[in-house]
């Protein structure tokens, strides 16, 4: 998890354009380590990077929402989002594992376990 400090230069840099409330969550998650703020910026950035946006927040969304069937999410879609995670939370996210998520809820899990186990990156 990057400090207050890192977590502000790198919303500064990275999230150019992103909603508020993602940078808000990103930084709250970067001081705190609030499970639910970094929910919010996982499923955020995915929501961003979604060539058809839906109606509501994917965080209220139920956790069972498909990536592919029920967002559409493509393969682009998933590499942008990952990079970006990659990126703001110093993780890296094994691409078989990626492969086998077809759910909110197995992306926003896998993503708190390798921020839990402080998987380095790749970097």
């Amino acid at each position: 998890m990057p400090s207050p400090a890192e977590a502000q230069k790198r919303a500064n840099e990275s999230l150019v354009g992103f909603p508020s409330r993602i940078i808000e969550s990103y930084l709250a998650y970067a001081k705190s380590g609030d499970v639910a703020s970094l929910d919010v910026v996982v499923l955020g950035v995915l929501q961003f990077y979604l060539a058809k946006k839906p109606k509501e927040s994917l965080d209220a969304l139920p956790g069972t929402t498909r990536l592919i069937e029920d967002l559409g999410c493509d393969s682009l879609t998933m590499m942008d989002t990952i990079f970006m995670v990659e990126s703001l939370l110093d993780i890296k996210i094994d691409d078989t594992e990626l492969a086998r998520m077809t759910t909110l809820d197995e992306l926003r899990g896998y993503v708190r376990r390798q921020v839990k186990n402080g998987a380095p990156s790749a970097a």
